[in-house]
């Protein structure tokens, strides 16, 4: 069992590289996002692969009944590490995607401004509309879920709408508004 969680390792090694392989293969500047097939295979990927190691090590133990304690011990541990790393991630992209599913993000980096689309309504958003944009962020950069943030953009008349991480990098859309009051909130998962 020892033996199979080593070749477990390596799987989870090379499997590290190609992701970050395909995703600079595949990056390029674009002017409209949408829920991207790739941009969610990258956010997920790890949650995934820990959901499904979690439930491989798990599975072992009812499959083979000749293991020692200290295999026991181990893969029950690191099984339950595993799903527990894996289980915040997997809700926080499911209600990501929720929300997201039918949203579109236009930027026009020349006048600093974006149209977002949204089944409830379209909203133009540059810097005389928005009267404030505040951040939520996970306290740590370690956890699977720490790339799940969103910002929630507050409009002049009042109105509140949301964009998460897993549109568009937020980085990317706050830079169009520089002189727009900015403030930052944490929350342990960045659930909406």
């Amino acid at each position: 069992m020892l033996g199979m969680l080593l070749k477990i390792a390596a799987l989870v090694i090379a499997a590290q590289y190609g992701v970050r392989f395909f995703s600079w293969l595949f990056r390029k500047q674009q002017r409209v996002y949408f829920l991207s097939p790739m941009r969610q295979f990258k956010m997920v990927f790890w949650s995934l692969l820990s959901f499904w190691l979690g439930g491989t090590m798990l599975g072992m133990l009812l499959r083979d009944q000749n293991v020692t304690p200290l295999e026991r011990g181990i893969a029950i541990g690191l099984g339950t590490v595993l799903f527990l790393f894996a289980l915040p991630t997997l809700l926080v992209h499911f209600q990501y995607w929720r929300h997201e599913r039918e949203n579109a993000l236009e930027l026009e980096k020349e006048t600093q401004t974006a149209l977002l689309l949204q089944p409830g309504g379209r909203y133009l958003l540059n810097q005389q509309l928005i009267r404030e944009i505040t951040q939520t962020v996970c306290p740590s950069k370690r956890f699977f879920w720490s790339s799940y943030q969103y910002l929630t953009i507050t409009l002049t008349n009042g109105q509140q709408v949301k964009i998460t991480s897993l549109l568009i990098d937020l980085e990317q859309l706050k830079a169009l508004w520089p002189r727009v009051p900015y403030h930052t909130k944490t929350k342990w998962v960045c659930f909406l």
